[in-house]
């Protein structure tokens, strides 16, 4: 036990030698940096090395060196600067900074700076101090002394408004700072300068004088108005022609052009320029928005002088005389303003008051006065028509005047096509005897109008109204044949000098008869035309006027009538191609063919159709045989076969060939414009009768008629037994409703038809079609296309 004991003791005496002695083995800077690489390699340990390369450092390190330098340099350095201070290169600067950023909220990069929250409130201190010495401070000098961005600074600074920094932003201009007392400080001199202001002035101008901060001085002299310390108002905006405008002048400028306009009754633009007002017309306009004023060129109008000008058109109206608006408007106003105003004061007439018309810019003439003038030639025209025509050919013309040809044999024939183009545009059409007649006179007036509006352009548009009629009547004849020149009634110059003779106008200006004289020429011209055309008619061959004029009635008359048997055909040929189709064919055609066929004879033996006996005797005539007589030829068309067959061609082709050269020579062709006259007319004669008739029968017959011609858009000639087949064909085209009225009520009234008179049940029928026959009319009044509905 003893032995083991003191070799414990030996062991640890050893061990003791070996922890107090010291080594002489050391490792050469070769293995080192060897070992160090071998490190590296495995990704041990993870260090950088310096720019020389002589040392090595970790990235912690490197950070706590980063931020040592931050703190050395104030809390603002530059990473290229901090690059080289450290010795290390500018990316693991930049990584280091980037890492710094996410673990350190303080700090934060700005255009390749390092910044710290202390250098900012630094910062902040320094801009107050500057601010209270100054009183205001811009971003541009801010910007330029510390090298820093402006929107950066706006941040920084506006963050810390209020509390670092003792002052406030300009709310137009954030960019501006400013103190209390500075603003304090002008805004008291700029209440003083303007208070003893009396006349407007530009804010350009005060900035100039008194170095007002030109930012701020809008907005100071806004707040000094709100809060009433300044009376005025400012103009412009904020732009360089802003101006403040003293209430005092505002008021004497006002007081001005009120007394102005209520003793002149108008305003002059130059006036109101001269006192100061930059914008005269929208002035005024918002000044006497409720006065109702004409704006002229260069002066507005009052309804004083307007009135005056209002009354003394209608006076001329009234008295059918003429007046010169110039004298009652001040001198101030041009012709072309004077113009403006009469053409105001014609606009603003009611509706049917007696036309009147504008002339020479200043005057008015009413129309009585015009047709007055115009009747002072009408012996001196007859008399000149008489004596040309008993003169001969050609007297009538002036001397460089080619002579008018006398109507001849092959005129005859172009006159007939006159007549008949004439009633195609402008006499008589319509369906059946159902035609209305239609006049293109204001179609022709509106086509020469070619103003710009009012009504004195109207008046002038229709100058030719008092010939017009004749005008139409027969203006073929009224040029001289083939190409030649017209009539010539008076030269303007000898209008004039007939006109200046007249006791109305002996004192009217020249120029007014000049310009009457010019106004009427034409029209007088075609009159005189007219004139003499009917003159030379009369004269040579009244009887030969009589028969071409009874010839265009007739074949006007038959134009309609042809018409309405298309029409009538086609709308029945929409009915299912059966028995019964024919059969209403066959009744249409016997019903409708007998007039053509009267009109037929009429015009073969120029017969007029007033004469009831002639007709009445044609009309047996026709029904045998219709018989033409011609040089060449004679044409037979069979009416029986035509009419009892039921066969509309055979019918339309035998007209076909009478109205052919040889027999009638008539050009008529299908009008859709007369087809349309001839759907209205039929359509009028329809309710007209539907509106008078009392029987239940008859009221669904008519109502039938109606519906149909709504729905199919098509002209329906029926008789009352076909009102059944009517019904049926129009079942899945009208709405139920529709359709259940009509099959209701042609229940009722064949049963009505079937029931002995002695019967209760009869009774109650004819109660209920009572009731039926104002649902019957209105829906035949009222009824409008619908679309195709299933059964």
């Amino acid at each position: 036990m003893a032995t083991d004991w003191e070799e414990v003791k030996r062991l640890a005496a050893d061990f003791q030698r070996a922890q107090l002695s010291t080594t002489v083995q050391r490792l050469s800077e070769r293995n080192c940096i060897e070992i160090v690489k071998k490190l590296i390699e495995l990704k041990l340990i993870d260090v950088i090395f310096t720019n020389d390369g002589k040392e090595y450092i970790t990235p912690k390190h490197l950070q706590k060196e980063i931020m040592d330098e931050l703190t050395v340099a104030g809390g603002r350095i530059n990473l290229v600067d901090l690059a080289h201070n450290l010795n290390v290169d500018l990316s693991h600067i930049e990584a280091r900074c980037s890492e710094l950023l996410r673990s350190e909220h303080s700090l934060q990069v700005v255009l390749g700076q390092l910044i710290d929250r202390s250098y900012l409130d630094t910062l902040a201190e320094d801009i107050n101090e500057k601010l209270q010495q100054a009183g205001h401070i811009t971003f541009g000098e801010i910007t330029k002394q510390y090298d820093l961005p402006p929107d950066f600074l706006e941040d920084v600074i506006h963050s810390r408004l209020g509390s670092t920094i003792k002052g406030h932003a300009d709310p137009h201009d954030r960019r501006h700072i400013f103190t209390d007392a500075y603003v304090a400080q002008h805004k008291y001199r700029v209440r003083g300068a303007l208070s003893a202001v009396t006349r407007p002035v530009s804010l350009s101008s005060l900035v100039n004088m008194f170095q007002f901060p030109e930012k701020l001085l809008y907005g100071m002299i806004e707040d000094l108005v709100k809060e009433g310390r300044l009376a005025g108002s400012l103009v412009g905006g904020r732009s360089e022609r802003a101006s403040y405008i003293p209430d005092l002048y505002s008021r004497s400028q006002g007081s001005w052009v009120d007394t102005c306009y209520h003793q002149n009754g108008y305003l002059e633009y130059d006036a109101l320029t001269r006192l100061g007002i930059q914008d005269p017309k929208g002035y005024v306009k918002r000044r006497f928005k409720d006065d109702g004023l004409v704006f002229l060129k260069n002066l507005c109008l009052g309804q004083t002088l307007l009135a005056q000008v209002e009354a003394a058109v209608d006076e001329v109206a009234a008295t059918g005389a003429w007046v010169d608006l110039a004298p009652l408007l001040p001198s101030v106003f041009s012709a072309e303003e004077v113009s403006s105003v009469i053409q105001a004061a014609l606009k603003s007439r009611p509706k049917g008051s007696a036309a009147v018309q504008q002339l020479l810019d200043t005057m008015v003439v009413s129309e009585a006065f015009v047709e007055t003038c115009m009747r002072s030639f009408d012996p001196l025209m007859t008399a000149k028509a008489e004596l040309a025509v008993s003169a001969g050919p050609g007297a009538s013309h002036r001397q460089s005047t080619p002579p008018v040809a006398m109507p001849t044999a092959t005129d005859d024939k172009q006159e007939k096509k006159d007549e008949r183009r004439k009633k195609a545009t402008g006499g008589k059409s319509g369906g059946g005897t159902q035609g209305r007649e239609t006049k293109t006179k204001a179609v022709k007036s509106k086509k020469r109008t070619g103003g710009k509006g009012g009504r004195g352009n109207d008046s002038d548009s229709e100058e030719d109204r008092p010939g017009a009629d004749a005008d139409r009547g027969g203006s073929s004849s009224a040029r001289s044949h083939k190409g030649g020149a017209e009539l010539e009634f008076m030269t303007v110059q000898e209008m004039q000098a007939q006109l200046e003779q007249l006791k109305i106008l002996e004192d009217c200006p020249k120029e007014l008869s000049l310009s009457i004289a010019q106004k009427i020429h034409r029209p007088l011209t075609r009159q005189y035309q007219e004139v003499a055309r009917s003159v030379f008619l009369t004269s040579s061959s009244a009887s030969g006027a009589a028969r071409r004029k009874t010839h265009a009635e007739l074949q006007d008359k038959l134009a309609s009538l042809l018409t309405s048997i298309q029409l009538f055909d086609k709308g029945l040929k929409l009915l299912p191609a059966n028995k019964k189709q024919d059969s209403c064919l066959k009744n249409g055609l016997k019903v409708c063919a007998h007039d053509p066929i009267i009109v037929f004879n009429a015009l073969e033996n120029f017969v007029s159709e007033g004469d009831s006996c002639e007709l009445a005797k044609l009309h047996c005539k026709a029904k045998n045989h219709l018989v033409f007589f011609s040089a060449s030829r004679r044409v037979r068309i069979n009416e029986h076969r035509s009419c009892e067959l039921g066969t509309t061609e055979d019918f339309l082709a035998d007209v076909d060939v009478v109205l052919g050269a040889g027999v009638c020579d008539m050009i008529i062709r299908s009008d859709k414009k007369k087809e349309r006259q001839a759907l209205h007319g039929h359509r009028q004669a329809l309710l007209a009768q539907l509106a008078e008739a009392r029987e239940a029968a008859l009221c669904l017959h008519l109502a039938v008629l109606l519906v149909a011609q709504a729905q199919t858009q098509r002209m329906v000639h029926a008789s009352g037994k076909f009102v059944p087949q009517l019904v049926a064909f129009l079942r899945t085209q009208l709405p139920p409703e529709v359709f259940a009225t009509l099959h209701e009520a042609q229940e009722l009234v064949m049963k009505h038809l079937t029931l002995d008179d002695t019967s209760e049940e009869k009774s109650e029928v004819a109660s209920k079609l009572e009731e039926l026959i104002p649902r019957l009319k209105e829906l035949g009044a009222t009824y409008k296309r619908q679309g195709t509905t299933e059964e």
